[in-house]
């Protein structure tokens, strides 16, 4: 592979979805169906990263209080994050093995709408493909109004996770351009988060 490509030797993969969308029991079958075909997977939460920056830094107490930072405040700390990601990701991973990226599109801050994928993220995770989940919207209120471990309350509202679910998109697919990355759109239906793992799967056997 030429050196000029922008790519780690790894499979990098981004999957994104607002609250309540089901990533992470997607994500969950998807390890299971990948280990059943012995393609190594690590999961990476840019979230939590995010959260052990800012906690060191005494920026919050809790994840959810990260989206309240200032905009400057939550830049700085996607950045450490990504980087922390990335060096972690070549201690454990060899060529072919894939990283996926937990992570949100927009982040909807009481200053408006920001983006969790900027250029910045986009030039040091250097992704080879971003997958985003959807589902319908009242199911997605539904989950979040059964998670009680988050606080979500203003966030179940249709018109806001529609809003939110449209956002994701055009933001994937504008961050698609940085990177020259593959961009799948994945229904996670009710019950069927089996299928949507399945689906991810095909994009990753395709990558390798």
């Amino acid at each position: 592979m030429g050196k000029d490509i922008p790519r780690h030797p790894f499979i990098v993969i981004v999957v994104l979805g607002v609250p309540g969308v089901g990533k992470t029991t997607v994500l969950n079958n998807l390890v299971k169906f990948a280990k059943e075909k012995q393609i190594r997977i690590v999961i990476k939460n840019l979230g939590d990263y995010m959260l052990r920056e800012a906690l060191k830094h005494g920026f919050v107490s809790n994840r959810d209080e990260l989206r309240y930072l200032k905009i400057r405040q939550q830049l700085e700390l996607q950045l450490l994050a990504a980087k922390s990601i990335i060096q972690d990701a070549y201690k454990e991973l060899s060529e072919n093995d894939v990283l996926i990226i937990d992570t949100h599109a927009v982040i909807r801050t009481k200053y408006g709408y920001w983006t969790g994928i900027p250029r910045q993220l986009i030039d040091e995770l250097k992704p080879d493909a971003f997958i985003v989940i959807e589902a319908d919207v009242n199911e997605i209120i539904s989950r979040q109004l059964r998670d009680k471990s988050r606080y979500r309350a203003d966030f179940a509202k249709p018109e806001i996770v529609s809003e939110l679910m449209e956002l994701t998109r055009r933001n994937a697919f504008s961050a698609a351009l940085f990177n020259s990355s593959l961009v799948r759109i994945v229904l996670n239906r009710e019950g069927e988060a089996e299928n949507a793992a399945k689906e991810i799967l095909e994009v990753i056997e395709g990558l390798r």
